[in-house]
């Protein structure tokens, strides 16, 4: 589902409540020179729409709204909800939020709500209310968006309430302590519980926490903020039937997305990369690939980007010229139907005063305001686009609930943020391979190559459907640490991998991380003490490297880093490594290859000689691979080239030059110059819609432009 428009969306927030009528006038007048048929209105208007309590003036708003759909600009309709007035503050000190060291934060921010508080609770859906009653009918609504970027600064609250409400959520999910005991093991550190109300918050302890405690706190706070969502979203619908929705941010670590998905009509995504970062081109591809399998399949909203620099960052750099309508387009190549920004009219005041808008302070005369109408003209051109699939042969799955569970852990190593799924996702993107992003739930049926990496969880479902995709013909790589613990964090007995032993024909022995270099009180010696320390000197500590070399035994890998002009032996991994062994008695009974092993070199020399890529052949002409070690990118792309040909995988296109991006949506083929030099493309048949030109086979391409291609 989407908003009633024929072109794709775009504009961005407003805030007329900031603005003099003068300028309110002005602006309705640029949007149109712009192209903006959508904007994003009382994202932040609480103040403004209930002065006082159960006070609410709406005629200022609506007054608003009518004069953009005048202008045939549709509005997207904000609950209000994400910033409370101060009168609340004031009036209803608890309900502010309470952090993790019991410090009650204040008033003058935004997000200062606790989420189990009463008191806002019913504010906020009596406000709802009120506002979904006055302007469901109006003509110039065409969508509703609740709350914005739950949990980006408040993901959870400790205080009396909220601890209260995660007493609740724990007897719904567990029925009786006895069996919450079981699942946290509490047996340790005589952490025994007789009853719910002994349980508290995972705050402020003297030394690590229960693993599981913190896990189900995340699941609780996770739930306690989508509740919130819900209860707006519920009370909307009774009175619109026009499609509702909250703002995503990308792979943001601390909501289960896959988990807020199935409760709106539109994903909608914020997402700001980083001008300066030389990778940011594929944080658009990671973030709308991530969209896209939130939407299963289907097209999305960009709700925020930025037209130039943001204001939050230690430093903030600009987008370089070209690169605003380049990105736009990126996001519409990885599935978006509609394009918006933070926002209209940029800020003379507030903690947002620097960040970039579709109006600088300049306003006209600056080169933002003419990328944003080019931006305009283009986007106007591309209703063809809309609804158009994107098709992959490759998934990459990834999985909130064993990311959390990764961080919540106690070793192996410390979590991280999605490191691994990102990294292979960018060795496809970089290979020009088309991918999805899915949950662990999704789909696999019609997948070539499924990657599964770092998915801490055993998950016996996701096996399953693994087995059958390699028993169909398809290749599952998996790449550790996965299926360590259940889902409640408790390990998996006689050796990692739980579930996928079978499947892969291995199991886990042991976890053998490096620790990289050791900051000690020889090493702060300047080596002065090696002359007479005689029995450090002589103490080999090959885990304090940064690296562990890998060489390739099977051929079709050594051709494969041959062919990238590397040796062999030059494979190599980071700081994770496995001892892994057969299954069964050996490699042959399992039916395994091993197709690397460790070659001693970097911090191997604990692990040479054993496996550290297997593959076990299935009669189909599927292959389940093991990875027992994070690969670096070198070493992922010449793995992925013997995957991939096994699965019969090929780029979008062919031999493009440096830094261009090919991306197909059914008939549309996107060509995305990411370098700094024009190239020349070749074999490009169709008419771009981008400057309307037909293209006979060769096209030059200007440095950070891009082109979308009809080719029906």
């Amino acid at each position: 589902m989407r908003p009633m428009l024929t072109t794709p969306a775009y504009g961005g927030d407003w805030s007329p409540e900031q603005w003099d009528s003068a300028t309110i006038d002005a602006d309705i007048t640029l949007m149109k020179e712009a192209g903006v048929n959508l904007v994003s209105l009382g994202i932040f208007s609480w103040a403004f729409l209930e002065p006082s309590e159960g006070s609410y003036d709406f005629d200022w708003l609506e007054d608003i709204i009518t004069r953009l759909h005048a202008a045939g600009i549709a509005t997207d309709l904000a609950t209000g909800t994400a910033s409370p007035p101060a009168w609340m503050a004031a009036t209803y000190p608890h309900s502010l939020p309470v952090d993790a060291r019991g410090v009650r934060l204040g008033f003058g921010s935004r997000q200062q709500y606790c989420p189990s508080s009463a008191v806002f609770r019913g504010a906020a859906q009596r406000l709802t209310r009120a506002i979904a009653q006055r302007f469901a009918d109006h003509p110039g609504v065409v969508m509703w968006h609740v709350s914005n970027e739950y949990g980006c600064h408040v993901s959870e609250c400790f205080c009396h309430e909220c601890v209260e409400a995660f007493r609740t959520w724990l007897r719904d999910t567990y029925a009786s302590i006895d069996a919450l005991n079981a699942a946290w093991g509490t047996a340790f550190w005589s952490q025994r519980y007789t009853a719910f109300d002994q349980v508290g918050a995972p705050g402020a302890m003297p030394t690590f926490h229960n693993p599981a405690h913190a896990l189900d706190w995340r699941r609780f706070s996770n739930d306690n903020l989508l509740s919130l969502m819900i209860a707006e979203r519920d009370i909307i619908r009774q009175y619109s039937s026009a499609p509702v929705t909250t703002n995503f941010m990308g792979d943001f670590p601390r909501l289960d997305y896959q988990k807020w998905a199935g409760e709106v009509d539109i994903i909608s995504d914020d997402s700001y990369p980083d001008p300066a970062d030389p990778a940011a081109a594929h944080s658009v591809a990671w973030a709308g690939d991530i969209m896209r399998g939130l939407a299963n399949g289907s097209s999305w909203l960009l709700m925020e980007q930025s037209p130039s620099a943001v204001q939050w960052r230690q430093r903030n750099s600009p987008k370089r010229p070209g690169q605003y309508l380049l990105w736009t387009l990126g996001r519409m190549a990885h599935g978006a139907d509609g394009i918006l920004q933070f926002q209209w009219r940029q800020s003379l005041r507030g903690s947002e005063t620097f960040h970039a808008a579709m109006v600088p302070h300049s306003g006209k005369d600056s080169r933002t305001w003419g990328e944003v109408v080019r931006t305009g003209e283009v986007l106007s051109r591309l209703a063809p686009v809309m609804d158009a699939p994107y098709r992959a042969d490759v998934a990459v799955v990834m999985d909130w609930q064993s990311m959390w569970a990764f961080n919540a852990a106690i070793g192996p190593v410390e979590g991280t943020h999605f490191e691994r799924p990102r990294a292979w996702h960018r060795s496809l993107w970089e290979a020009g391979i088309a991918v999805d992003v899915v949950g662990d739930h999704a789909d696999l049926s019609a997948y070539r190559v499924i990657i599964v990496a770092e998915h801490f969880i055993d998950s016996p479902d996701l096996t399953r459907r693994l087995q059958a995709a390699v028993e169909a013909g398809a290749q599952v790589l998996i790449e550790g640490p996965t299926a360590v613990v259940d889902r409640n964090l408790g390990a998996v007995p006689d050796g990692y991998l739980g579930s996928a032993r079978q499947l892969l024909g291995v199991r886990v022995i042991e976890h053998a991380a490096l620790t990289g270099a050791v900051e000690s009180f020889s090493a702060a010696s300047n080596g002065r003490g090696d002359a007479v320390n005689r029995l450090s000197r002589a103490v080999g500590t090959p885990a304090a490297c940064e690296w562990i070399g890998v060489e390739a035994h099977a051929d079709a890998l050594r051709r494969a880093t041959d062919r990238l002009g590397t040796p062999a032996p030059d494979l190599r991994a980071g700081q994770w490594a496995e001892e892994i062994a057969p299954a069964a008695h050996s490699w042959h009974d399992s039916g395994v290859e091993v197709v690397a092993t460790f070659d001693g070199r970097g911090g191997g020399a604990d692990l040479a000689n054993m496996a550290a890529i297997t593959r076990r052949s299935y009669a189909g002409g599927g292959n389940a691979w093991y990875v027992a070690c994070d690969l670096d990118a070198l070493s992922r792309r010449a793995l992925l080239d013997v995957v991939g040909a096994y699965g019969r995988v090929r780029p979008v296109v062919d031999g493009l030059p440096d830094g261009v991006e090919a991306q197909r949506r059914g008939n549309f083929l996107f060509l995305l110059n990411h370098s700094d030099r024009a190239v020349e493309l070749t074999g490009i048949v169709g008419r771009d819609l981008v400057d309307g030109a037909q293209c006979h086979g060769h096209v030059m391409l200007a440095p950070r432009c891009g082109m979308v291609v009809d080719q029906r």
